[in-house]
Parts: C-alpha cells; sequence; structure tokens
C-alpha cells in the first residue's frame, strides 16, 4: 500500500513541475521584456523621427520651387511669334496664369477705362487683364531697366524707339510690348495691337525706321 501512488496524484505532480517549468522559464526569459519593449520604442522613435524629417524636407523642396518670381527682372522669348514674358502669353487662362506664378494675388473686376471682366494683381509689380477667361493684356510695374535693355537689344526682330518708349513688335500674331516711363518707374506692357492703328502712316513709318 505504501509503495502504492494513485494516477490522480502522479498527474498532479507532473502538473506541478510542468507549472514550475513555466514559472522558472517565465522568470528567465523575465529581464529580457524590457529590452525587447525598448528596442521596440526606441525603433519607433527613429522612424517616427524620420518621417517628419521626410515630410519638413518636402515641405522645404516645394517652398523652394514655390519662391517668389521676381516680376520686376522681366524674362522674354518668341514663339512662333508670341510674346512671352515670365512664361505667360495673350490668350492664357487665370489657372495658367496662376499654375506659373503662383497665387500670390489679388482680385479685381472693374477698373475705370479697362473692359476686363477680371484682374488679377501680384502684389502691384504685375496685373494681368482677363476678357472671358483669356488673357488680354498685362502690365509689369516698376521693370528694372538693365535688364529690359538687355531684353530690347538682344532681340532680332521687329523693334523701334519713338520717344523714349520702345516697342518689340511681332506682325504675325500682332502682339506688342511696349516699355516706358513714369513716375512710378519703367512699365512693361504687352498687349495686341489695336488693328486700325497698325494701318495708320505713323505705325508703318515707325516700322520701316526700326532697327
Amino acid at each position: 500500500m505504501n509503495n502504492y501512488t494513485p494516477t490522480e496524484i502522479k498527474d498532479l505532480q507532473a502538473i506541478k513541475q510542468r507549472v514550475m517549468h513555466n514559472v522558472l522559464q517565465e522568470i528567465e526569459r523575465g529581464p529580457q521584456k524590457p529590452i525587447y519593449k525598448w528596442r521596440f520604442i526606441m525603433l519607433s522613435a527613429i522612424l517616427t523621427i524620420s518621417s517628419i524629417l521626410f515630410i519638413v524636407n518636402q515641405m522645404f523642396i516645394i517652398d523652394k520651387h514655390a519662391t517668389k518670381v521676381d516680376l520686376t527682372e522681366p524674362i522674354f522669348y518668341e514663339e512662333q511669334g508670341l510674346f512671352y514674358l515670365h512664361g505667360i502669353t495673350l490668350g492664357d487662362s487665370p489657372s495658367k496664369l496662376m499654375e506659373t506664378l503662383g497665387e500670390n494675388y489679388t482680385t479685381e473686376f472693374f477698373e475705370d477705362g479697362n473692359n476686363a471682366d477680371l484682374i488679377l494683381d501680384y502684389e502691384g509689380d504685375a496685373r494681368f487683364y482677363f476678357v472671358q477667361g483669356k488673357l488680354k493684356s498685362l502690365i509689369l510695374m516698376g521693370v528694372d531697366e538693365r535688364r529690359f535693355d538687355e531684353v530690347f537689344t538682344h532681340y532680332n526682330g521687329t523693334k523701334f524707339t519713338n520717344n523714349d518708349t520702345r516697342f518689340i513688335y511681332s506682325s504675325e500674331t500682332s502682339h506688342i510690348i511696349k516699355a516706358e516711363y513714369t513716375p512710378y518707374g519703367l512699365y512693361v506692357y504687352l498687349v495686341y495691337i489695336d488693328p486700325d492703328f497698325a494701318k495708320t502712316k505713323e505705325f508703318l513709318d515707325q516700322l520701316n525706321n526700326s532697327d
């Protein structure tokens, strides 16, 4: 009888041994858990900081590309008789203008002596006049004189000077750039020349005497 151990007791002892074994394993692994947790926290922090730096860098890149265009130093070129100032030409839409020059403008809908139905003013440096969604004319105000001198000098097409006012003209498109001195500095206009005036003797004489 004394040597007999019931099966339930044996099972209880086995269970006890397994429990003790599991407890010992947990105790042995116990000190490592905070290490794993700390490593996870560090990894999360690094990923978070990296994400923030990436976002800030992207914002910096966007701001860099959105740097304000210096409208006082005209960038001029011609394509198929179309005159462009800062990448803008007559007939462009307001959305094209905003895409090219940004959205740092104020909006007006009326100006004495002008039939434009929309006027966009870029901080007093330029004004753009639209009729039925198309650019009719533009003015660059306070233009750097030396910069425009370079534009005028290097242009190889039709150009002339009349009473200190300089003109660049395209007979293909009737685009004309006019640069005149005002009490507020040099103003540069891009407009369509009036068809009637283009036929006058005065204008034709100017073309014949052009550089």
